[in-house]
């Protein structure tokens, strides 16, 4: 097993070039495949190093449909074990049919990322600027929606969205994030040149506990020559003891070379079924020598909860 994913890894660097487009075409089909790879470096957990997600992807565009469908295997270690077991169980972490109506009016149906914040329009490491994520994005609202969206652009950049879903979701067993059997919401993203903003509000039942929730949120986003300013405030109700009254974040990338970053986040939150009220600030550095390429580092410094670390990862998309 450890040859197998030596040879992965090696691979992966073999395709770490400057192509317009990633992934293959299958000759005489409408499908194209890829994936990426991200590996994880992390003192506060027991297996140091793993492989946060092995991703395979497979699209498919035909007349007015999209597909895409992201096969995920999870906290995969040197030692050949999947969330410690030596069975390895691969996760739908999407599975997406979009009909697109018209050039404003679109529908989507399956297993979907949640339109809500800007993390999560793309919660993917290789696009991110850290390899940890705010509070905000594993806490306040289901990452994932198993169900169907409603959507109209306006102008060709702005966009709301109605998301419906009331059935258990099909994705990980073991996601450190909520899951739910019911979730509605609505979102509206804006753009303004160079300024982005997002409004987001919702309902959801956590499949496991059964515990329901409220939350709304607003986000605001600047790029600039020299790097981008992004900052999110949400709240959520729920039931007693178990809401999370805020939970905001702001974050600074800068641009100091063609291929460098280096970035600084600090976010606030009280989550009461933590019983925790804290800061936490991070200090990290982004180096890409390929456009497919991210290598991290960052410290992570927590105000109370004992989880003070250094974090590095690697990711590569093929």
């Amino acid at each position: 097993m450890k040859k197998i994913l030596l040879f992965v890894i090696f691979s992966s660097f073999l395709f770490s070039t400057e192509p317009i487009e990633y992934g293959w075409d299958i000759p005489h089909t409408p499908l194209r495949v890829g994936g990426y790879i991200d590996a994880l470096y992390d003192k506060s957990i027991e297996e140091k190093f793993l492989f946060e997600d092995l991703s395979l992807l497979l699209s498919a565009n035909q007349n007015r449909f999209d597909f895409l469908s992201e096969i995920e295997i999870s906290h995969f270690n040197l030692d050949g074990k999947s969330h410690g077991s030596a069975d390895i169980d691969p996760n739908f972490e999407r599975l997406q049919l979009m009909y697109t109506i018209d050039d404003t009016h679109a529908i989507k149906v399956g297993r979907f990322n949640s339109d809500v914040d800007f993390w999560n329009q793309a919660p993917v490491n290789i696009l991110q600027e850290t390899t940890t994520v705010p509070h905000i994005t594993r806490s306040l609202y289901p990452k994932a929606t198993t169900g169907i969206s409603y959507i109209k652009t306006f102008n060709d950049e702005d966009k709301f969205s109605i998301t419906f879903q009331n059935n258990r979701d099909i994705g990980d067993e073991y996601a450190d994030w909520v899951v739910a059997d019911k979730h509605i919401s609505l979102a509206y993203h804006g753009v303004n040149d160079e300024f982005l903003w997002s409004l987001a509000s919702g309902f959801y039942r956590e499949e496991k506990s059964q515990h329901e929730a409220y939350y709304a949120g607003v986000g605001v986003e600047y790029e600039y020559k020299e790097g981008v300013f992004q900052a999110e405030l949400f709240t959520q109700k729920g039931e007693e003891g178990l809401s999370k009254p805020y939970s905001a974040y702001l974050e600074s990338t800068w641009n100091f070379s063609k291929r460098q970053n280096i970035v600084m986040r600090l976010e606030a939150y009280d989550d009461e079924e933590l019983a925790t009220e804290e800061v936490v600030s991070l200090l990290g550095y982004v180096y890409r020598p390929f456009s497919n390429l991210a290598l991290k580092g960052e410290y992570v410094h927590h105000s109370d909860l004992p989880l003070n670390r250094f974090v590095a990862s690697f990711s590569v998309m093929f």
